[in-house]
């Protein structure tokens, strides 16, 4: 906060979101505002810390891509039963400040015995300092936001997770029966929704769940129909003989323009980004076969930025070593090796350099930093 104290605003900005296409002759638009310089980012930050095991107790939370296919992957549905899924619109933008402010200020007083991980009293009090005091920049312009989130502040993600979980509480005890299945990932969601037999009676229900999702303040929900295949955060979701089958989903807009091999940046950069990605379609893929075909191709991508063949070869290769290996660990072993990790960081000392080709490479760095100064002689 002091650093900040001198210039207190956040900065605007806008992004065009190129993957909707043009709207009415123009590219729709992001708002974005940056608060990294703004007085309440360090009391966001810690808003933000306290916020997040709060978000994650929600019924309909997941974290990510791998942890929705291992909870998907456990769905034997009926012939009744399709996929939907729901967009909020502009969320961050459109969830009113001072109605949410008093049903999230309810909800943690009312809930705090669940909540031992932070100071309750010392959160309540923070949360108004954090959500009505977005001072902005845009130009020469000064801006005071009075509603909405700002997309930029940190606690904005476990923000918009716990306030529409409140509603969300409701409408998934109203509509267990023919919601089986809900997850959301900040203003993405996905269910299954039983199809009654009757068109009529099947049109009426859904329309009434639809009207109930859009009754919190104002926020409004776009969905897709129930249906056999979904396109889901960057996952292809279909229904095959009862059961769900995953592979990747790509917008048409991505130009897959990888770091090319000319470019100033360490080797790891390349073998970190290969890893990841075989061990990504490995684990987010149902069929192999598919799998193999992803590799295939993103290899291909990545000689169409300069990369050789020969040179990525050995890369791929060990890539999937470490990716079988990956895949063969118990959930047990990765939780260990998770904690392990998390313990032997809490006794790193960071150092920080900007990059340049010709320095030591960073093992060397760290021999003589453990030879020297951690374990000398």
């Amino acid at each position: 906060m002091a650093a900040n104290a001198a210039s207190p605003f956040g900065q605007f900005y806008a992004l065009f979101k190129i993957h909707k296409g043009m709207k009415d002759g123009a590219w729709p638009t992001r708002p974005v505002c940056s608060d990294v310089t703004s007085l309440a980012h360090g009391l966001g930050k810690w808003v933000n810390e306290q916020l997040v095991p709060i978000a994650r107790q929600q019924k309909s939370y997941f974290k990510d891509s791998f942890e929705l296919k291992k909870r998907l992957d456990t769905l034997v549905l009926q012939p009744n039963e399709l996929l939907m899924t729901c967009d909020a619109d502009s969320m961050y933008t459109n969830l009113q400040t001072e109605p949410n402010l008093k049903e999230v200020t309810e909800y943690i007083r009312s809930n705090e015995h669940r909540f031992k991980h932070c100071n309750i009293d010392a959160l309540i009090e923070a949360l108004p300092l954090v959500f009505r005091s977005n001072y902005f920049k845009f130009g020469d312009l000064y801006c005071h936001q009075k509603s909405g989130t700002a997309m930029g502040t940190p606690p904005a993600p476990p923000w918009a997770t716990i306030t529409f979980a409140i509603h969300e509480e409701k409408i998934l005890q109203k509509w267990s029966e023919l919601l089986p299945f809900y997850l959301r990932f900040i203003d993405d969601g996905i269910g299954v929704w039983r199809v009654d037999a009757d068109p009529e009676v099947f049109q009426q229900q859904w329309a009434e769940f639809k009207s109930d999702m859009q009754q919190w303040y104002g926020l409004t929900w776009t969905f897709t129909e129930p249906s056999n295949t979904v396109d889901f955060m960057d996952l292809t979701i279909s229904i095959v003989d009862g059961k769900i089958e995953t592979t990747i989903f790509e917008k048409s807009q991505n130009l897959y323009l990888y770091i090319p091999p000319h470019s100033s940046h360490p080797r790891g950069v390349l073998t970190g980004l290969v890893f990841g990605q075989v061990l990504r379609f490995r684990r987010l893929c149902t069929h192999r076969h598919d799998a193999d075909a992803k590799i295939k191709q993103f290899i291909q991508r990545l000689m169409a930025r300069g990369h050789k063949k020969d040179d990525l070869l050995p890369i791929f290769e060990r890539a999937e070593v470490n990716a079988t290996k990956y895949l063969r660990r118990t959930e047990a072993e990765s939780k260990q090796m998770a904690k392990d990790k998390w313990k032997q960081s809490r006794k790193q000392v960071f150092f920080h350099l900007q990059y340049h080709p010709e320095d030591p490479q960073t093992r060397e760095i760290q021999k003589l930093w453990r030879d020297l100064v951690s374990n000398p002689p």
